[in-house]
Parts: C-alpha cells; sequence; structure tokens
C-alpha cells in the first residue's frame, strides 16, 4: 500500500484498500492506516531539492484530495497533510506553497468539507502568522488576511475584533533628545541655505539618508524642533486612543495637533494643473507599485519634506479622523464607569477639527474633493459595522428574505409602431418628433443664427457718429469678444476686408483702427446707412473748411496788420492812396495753371497723390516712367483733386504743405502762376 501511495496508483490502491477491509472488522482502521500512509509520503516530499519542492507538493495535495473523495481516507487528511508541509518549510517556501490553499478555497468551502476544514484552516493560518514578521514579511501577512477574509463566513467572529482592543505595541520612536534634533534641522537648514537655486543636494556629491526622497522644486516649509517633538508624539495618542479619556493627555493632543494642523494650513500643496493631474496621477501609481514603506521614517530631516508629500499628509490625517470617530462613537467596550466619555468641550473640539482635517484633505491634490467623498463613505460604513459589532455580530443572512421568490411577470409587449416613436426620454422624443423631416429642419432658416451684415454693424456705426457723443471706454469695439465676431462676419460679408495692398505699405497692426474702418467702408455699401454716411462726411468737411477759413482769415489779418504797420513808418509824411493787390488773396486754378503745376511737380507724382487723398492706382496701370507720363499723372490727380474739392490754389498749398519738398516747388510755381495774371 506505501508503494501504491508513492506511485500514486489508484488501481493498486483501491485493490490493497478492499482487501484491508475484509481482513479487519471496522473499516475505520483501513482508513487511519492509509492516512498516516499519507501523511508520512507527505514528508517524505519535503525531502526533495527546494525548485521541485512544489511541484512534488502540488502532485501529493492533489492524489490526497481524490483519496478523500472517493472515500480512502478521512476528509481532513488533505489540509492535515499541507498544514504539516508548511510546517516542515521556510519561509521563502511557504510563500509558494501557500497558492495551493487559496487555489482551492472553493472546495474547502463546499457542503461536508467546511465544518471540518475551517477551524483547521484558521490554525494553520495563525500559525504561519506567528512566525512571520509583520514588517519584513508584510506582503505575506496581507495575503493570509486576505485569504481569511474571503474564507471564512462573516459571522465567524474569530476574524473581528470584538473586544476592541488597540494594537499598543505599535511604538513610533523618533529623536526625543532635543540637542539631537535641533543640530540635525540646524544642518538641514544650513545645507537647504547653502544650495543654489535650481540645484538639488545630491549634485554637490552629499549623501543621502536611507528612504529619503528628493523633491524637485518643492515648497520649503520651516520645521523646528518643538514642531518635529509635536508630530510624532501624536502617534503615541493614535495607537492608543484610550489616552486621550485622561484630562491631561487630551491637552496635550490638543496642543500639538492645533499646531501641526496650523503648519499644514499655513503650507498648502499646490494645486496640479487640469492637464497633469493624470500624469501626475499615473507617475505615482508606478512609485507605490516599486516602493512600499510599512512605517515612515522619522528623521528630523526628512520631516519638511514629508509634509510635502501629499501621500504623507492624507495618511496623517486619515489617522486623525478615525481617532476622532472613535472618541464620538459609542461602544458597548467603552463604559461610562471607566469615564471613557468626553465632555462638552472636548466634543466641540474634536468636531470642529474634524471639520477641518477633512478641508485639509479637500485642498491636497491630485482630486481632494473625490477624495473626500470616498473617505466620508468608508466612515460612514465604519459605523454601520460599530453598530453590528455593538449589537454581539447577529447573523446578517436571517434578515434576507426567506420567502419563497415569486415568478417574474412579464411586462405585455408593446408592438412597434414607426408612427409613435419613443427614445425613452420625453425631451429626446420631442426633440426627434419636432418635424417629419429631422434633414429639412435642420436645413431650416429658422436655425440661421449669422445675424446680417447691417444688424450687426447698426450699434457700432452710431457709436462712430460724434453726435451720438458715446464715450471711447464704452464703445463695443473695445470688446475682444466682438472684434473676433465682427472679424469673422466681415471676412465673409464685407467687401473691403481683403484688399491688394502696397508692397511697401506697413502692415495692420491696430485690429480695432482695421475694423472700425471696414464698418465704416461696409456701411456706404448698404442703402440703410448709405445717406447717413454721406451727411455725416459732409458736416465733417464743413466743419473742417470752417475751421480751415477761420485759421486762414486769422493768419490773413495779422498779415495785413504787420503790412500797416510796416506801411505807417515809411511814409510819416504823406499818406499813399495807392491800393495794391492783396499777395493772400486765393487764385482760382485755370487748366493752364493746373497744367504749368503738373509740370513742376511731376517727379513728386506719388507724393502728390498721397498728400491730397486720391486713389493712384488706376492711375498707375497704363503709366511709364517718363517724364512726360509723369506730368499728366500729375495732371489727371490735380483734375481730379480740382472737380471735389474746387479750384482754390491757397486749399492745395494747404494740403501739400506736409511735405517741404513738394510745398517749395508748388509756391515757387504758385508765385510765378499769381505774376502773370497780374
Amino acid at each position: 500500500m506505501e508503494e501504491a501511495i508513492a506511485n500514486r496508483n489508484f488501481d493498486d490502491l483501491r485493490e490493497l484498500f478492499k482487501a484491508e477491509k475484509k481482513t479487519v472488522k471496522d473499516d475505520e482502521f483501513v482508513i487511519v492506516k492509509i492516512d498516516g500512509l499519507l501523511k508520512k509520503r507527505g514528508y517524505r516530499v519535503m525531502e526533495v531539492p527546494s525548485e521541485q519542492k512544489e511541484e512534488f507538493a502540488r502532485l501529493h495535495f492533489n492524489f490526497v484530495m481524490n483519496c478523500t473523495k472517493l472515500g480512502y481516507c478521512s476528509k481532513s487528511t488533505p489540509i492535515l497533510t499541507l498544514q504539516d508541509i508548511l510546517e516542515v518549510s521556510s519561509i521563502e517556501e511557504c510563500k509558494h506553497l501557500f497558492g495551493l490553499v487559496e487555489e482551492n478555497m472553493n472546495e474547502f468551502k463546499q457542503p461536508g468539507f467546511i465544518e471540518t476544514y475551517q477551524n483547521i484552516i484558521l490554525r494553520l493560518c495563525n500559525d504561519l502568522l506567528r512566525r512571520l514578521s509583520r514588517t519584513a514579511e508584510t506582503s505575506f501577512c496581507g495575503r493570509i488576511m486576505f485569504f481569511l477574509s474571503r474564507f471564512l463566513p462573516l459571522t465567524e467572529k474569530s476574524g473581528v475584533n470584538f473586544m476592541g482592543h488597540f494594537n499598543t505595541l505599535n511604538i513610533t520612536t523618533f529623536e526625543e533628545n532635543e540637542p539631537t534634533a535641533e543640530s540635525l534641522l540646524a544642518a538641514t537648514s544650513s545645507h537647504h541655505a547653502a544650495t543654489p537655486s535650481g540645484a538639488t543636494p545630491g549634485a554637490e556629491g552629499e549623501d543621502m539618508e536611507t528612504g529619503e526622497i528628493e523633491e524637485e522644486a518643492a515648497k520649503e516649509i520651516i520645521v523646528t524642533p518643538v514642531m518635529y517633538r509635536q508630530f510624532w508624539s501624536l502617534q503615541k495618542f493614535m495607537s492608543n486612543p484610550n489616552l486621550l479619556y485622561e484630562k491631561e493627555k487630551f491637552v496635550v493632543f490638543k496642543k500639538d495637533l492645533t499646531a501641526v494642523l496650523s503648519l499644514m494650513t499655513a503650507n498648502k500643496l499646490e494645486k496640479f494643473a487640469a492637464e497633469d493631474e493624470s500624469e501626475v496621477a499615473e507617475s505615482r501609481k508606478k512609485i507605490n507599485n516599486d516602493v512600499f514603506f510599512t512605517k515612515y521614517l522619522t528623521s528630523p530631516k526628512l520631516l519638511a519634506l514629508q509634509l510635502n508629500d501629499s501621500s504623507f499628509r492624507r495618511n496623517f490625517l486619515i489617522q486623525t479622523i478615525i481617532i476622532f470617530q472613535y472618541l464620538n462613537a459609542e461602544s458597548r467596550f467603552k463604559p461610562p464607569a471607566k469615564k471613557m466619555v468626553l465632555n462638552e468641550e472636548q466634543s466641540k473640539f474634536v468636531h470642529d477639527y474634524e471639520d477641518k482635517c477633512y478641508r485639509l484633505l479637500s485642498d491636497t491634490m491630485p482630486r481632494g474633493t473625490a477624495f473626500v467623498a470616498g473617505l466620508k463613505r468608508i466612515m460612514q460604513r465604519e459605523t454601520e459595522w460599530n453598530q453590528w459589532k455593538n449589537s454581539n455580530c447577529p447573523d446578517l443572512s436571517e434578515k434576507a428574505d426567506k420567502g419563497a421568490m415569486q415568478m417574474y411577470k412579464k411586462r405585455q409587449r408593446v408592438p412597434f409602431n414607426p408612427n409613435n416613436l419613443d427614445l425613452g426620454t420625453p425631451e429626446l422624443t420631442k426633440l426627434w418628433t419636432y418635424e417629419p423631416d429631422v434633414l429639412k429642419a435642420c436645413k431650416s432658416d429658422k436655425r440661421k443664427f449669422i445675424p446680417t451684415l447691417a444688424d450687426f454693424i447698426r450699434d457700432p456705426l452710431d457709436e462712430m457718429d460724434p453726435e451720438q457723443q458715446v464715450e471711447e471706454q464704452y464703445k463695443s469695439i473695445n470688446e475682444v469678444s466682438f472684434q473676433w465676431r465682427a472679424a469673422r462676419l466681415l471676412m465673409h460679408k464685407a467687401p473691403g476686408y481683403v484688399s491688394k495692398t502696397e508692397p511697401k505699405a506697413d502692415p495692420t497692426t491696430n485690429m480695432r483702427d482695421f475694423l472700425e474702418r471696414t464698418m465704416y467702408n461696409a456701411g456706404k455699401t448698404i442703402d440703410e446707412f448709405k445717406s447717413g454716411i454721406e451727411e455725416r462726411e459732409r458736416r465733417d468737411a464743413e466743419k473742417r473748411a470752417a475751421s480751415g477759413e477761420k485759421k486762414e482769415a486769422e493768419a490773413r489779418k495779422k498779415v495785413e496788420e504787420s503790412l500797416k504797420r510796416k506801411l505807417d513808418t515809411n511814409t510819416k509824411s504823406t499818406t499813399i492812396a495807392v491800393s495794391s493787390p492783396n499777395p493772400y488773396t486765393d487764385p482760382s486754378l485755370t487748366d493752364e495753371n493746373l497744367r504749368q503745376l503738373a509740370t513742376d511737380l511731376s517727379k513728386f507724382s506719388k507724393k502728390l497723390a498721397k498728400l491730397v487723398g486720391i486713389d493712384e492706382g488706376a492711375l498707375q496701370k497704363t503709366s511709364s516712367s517718363s517724364s512726360n507720363d509723369e506730368a499728366d499723372r500729375c495732371y489727371r490727380i490735380l483734375k481730379e483733386w480740382a472737380e471735389r474739392n474746387g479750384t482754390s490754389g491757397r486749399g492745395l498749398l494747404n494740403l501739400l504743405i506736409a511735405d517741404l519738398d513738394v510745398i517749395e516747388v508748388a509756391t515757387a510755381t504758385m508765385k510765378k502762376i499769381h505774376e502773370t495774371s497780374t
């Protein structure tokens, strides 16, 4: 029989089992014998090399499970064999062998097995946890605890901290010696002061402490030795909150926590841009997958950097919120006889600072608001579990509806009617059935929301009119959004928006002036505004002419007075009665005079056109570089100016005075014309 078990031969084992049953009076003796042989074979399996141990253990376990199902051994033999194998294996080997327990969890939970396996598996896991270090083998401990939470039923009290005990052995050690902490903090501050802006501490070749995290461009937080001790001394209250029911301890806790939260409030972490949040979350996910610390380091040199870490802040604030919830919670394990009740002042402090912790978590990026919403749901769930423990952990399955499930009554099927369309919501159905032809409705004139050019420029044209007296700051053309809409509309509908410019012309740099000029020119082409613009231009011309005549009359008066004073000085004895012609009279220019002016100004044709405001574009198409053509072009420019503004020689000189070269030639020619006429 031992050979059949070693070879995992079911046929030989079956025959031997039948033969043994015939020789004994009770079948249990045969089953006990096979149980012993299977366990003995399990120990032999563990003598193989470590590389093959998992494979042989898996084969032997599957063989024992099949023997159990066939009735050759006891139901508890498979898990007991596996327990023996784990007991004689190293921790590294147990990490691989525990996979057998996890893989067969569903088999263990089958009816007929769960009653036998539950206590054995619980004892197996507890034995493993006692062998493991919570700090060195954190991941393996988590696997075991997670397996137990899935395997044991919800009403199993062994998985519940029924008495509400705290892990008071979790002690946080830090530099309580004041000189040591001050020296370390002083060294840190002096190092930051000596490091140039933009350089990292590691760039100078200085060794960093083990576990120290170097953050780029982090906001510097000033940490004093007092703040360092206040922060880390709070951990003793976190590991044993019952200390806070002592009045003296609560005063210390209140003072230290107030100082720490004030420091966090004064040094809030900067928010990430919306487009950077996903990148930050992805980078944090990669870091969390690579590195995991069971406890934070408590070096004084690290606290300033840790306070700049959002994960560190969140862990501390969550700790504080859990403590606050415990202090306010009603628990059957906090009897009033022990005075484990907060007074009114303490309750107000806990309530106010719990809200402050939630606000700080909301301001901690990334996704602070969503994080707080999730945390509040978790804390509400913890409150419900606390109530369940206060009720002595009742079986939740008893509250389930145990009545027979009624058959689902199918709804009457509504036949499809293409004329009665239902898209699920009334608004969507109304939108889809608004018109019989939806495509035609989309092309309807009612859906054309672009305003006409006349409607769009009506108000800006009124604002340009000086008679309306609209102040410059209230004009709609000053708004950037209006300029953007005006540019898009004028580009499509205004004829002069895009025009051919001179090669040497300066580009348009003032968008406001360009749009005003374009809207003004576009208004000239619209009948609604044409008469008003012409009337406005006429008024402006009259004002300019009146202003020019007034200035000219004043100048003429001053000259006459000067001449009169000179005549009075030269003729003291007699009065000269001879009247001489006034050289400042305004002569009228004839075609011959215009020809003479054009000949003298032929080399200034381009300047002449610009000065008198005549468009030379049409004249350039037929022109050449000869002097006669230049004289003809100047004559046409002067002729067109005379047709528009009259033949006033003085008015022409007033326009040409802007250019010294042109006015000098024109003045000499006008003098010749005046002498010839007199």
